[in-house]
């Protein structure tokens, strides 16, 4: 198999005032088909040689900003239309089936502001709201177990969340090199097929990190210690998009630890 596109970009900025820029871009895109996407036309068939690349073409516009003295703002706006996206078509015994479907539509925003306070504070929130959809229906068949779905224009993509929310607040210690911050995650609930007919729940999680960043000379150490999911709570991490057993949800770990240490020296 043999794959041939050419994928033009062109962006523009415009400096409107010395804090405030504002941009936009438009660009064509190209997804072959990985090996892994290829391997099976279905339960136990063969390569899927039918598979077609998709093609999307896409547009962004917004504006990077100081907001007074101590904080920055990332507001974009985004718009992809793709022509035979790649989609599951059927998930069991651990062999996963693509096919392709007809156009979607992924529009959204992203915003981010990033801030510094008094007393060595600083903090962060991003939010993105996506709405990825089918724009045609369509039938197809499962070849193992031997079903036949419709899904209709303007159900969701599986695998993707509506809205995410991030948020931290930071405190460091200049002369030590100490920091700690407390990180908070909001996601909403994730559809598991192109029928919508299941979801995963919405969730939110905490954490907590801490570490030390010290130089020595040319050596640079820094160590960290990170509580993920502090409170335990049981959510969904994942989801197996199309599972013919109907077995789409991977649990996500409880409350966790991670510790590391990092060390560089510039000759």
């Amino acid at each position: 198999m043999t794959y041939d596109k050419t994928t033009p970009t062109v962006a523009a900025m415009y400096r409107l005032t010395d804090t405030v820029n504002v941009y936009a871009s438009a660009a064509r895109g190209f997804e072959a088909p990985t090996f892994n996407e290829m391997f099976y036309s279905g339960g136990g068939g063969a390569f899927n040689f039918s598979l077609k690349p998709s093609n999307s073409t896409h547009f962004e516009t917004g504006l990077k900003a100081f907001v007074g003295k101590n904080s920055r703002l990332d507001v974009a706006l985004f718009q992809i239309k793709t022509d035979d996206e790649i989609v599951v078509l059927s998930s069991t015994g651990g062999r996963t089936a693509y096919q392709n479907a007809g156009p979607t539509t992924r529009r959204g925003v992203e915003v981010a502001l990033d801030s510094v306070w008094e007393n060595n504070l600083s903090s962060r929130i991003a939010y993105t709201l996506l709405d990825a959809r089918y724009d045609q229906s369509f039938t197809f068949t499962t070849p193992f177990p031997f079903v036949t779905k419709t899904v209709n224009a303007g159900n969701q993509l599986p695998g993707t969340a509506a809205q995410t929310l991030f948020a931290d607040l930071a405190w460091k210690h200049p002369a030590s090199g100490f920091h700690a911050a407390i990180e908070g995650l909001a996601r909403s609930r994730v559809y598991t097929d192109d029928t919508n007919a299941e979801a995963a729940p919405a969730y939110a999680i905490a954490n907590l990190r801490f570490g030390v960043e010290r130089k020595v000379g040319n050596l640079k150490l820094r160590t960290f210690l990170r509580f993920d999911n502090i409170f335990d709570r049981q959510y969904v991490g994942s989801v197996i998009v199309g599972d013919g057993n109907s077995r789409y949800y991977e649990a996500a770990p409880g409350r966790t630890w991670l510790v590391g240490v990092s060390a560089r020296y510039q000759f």
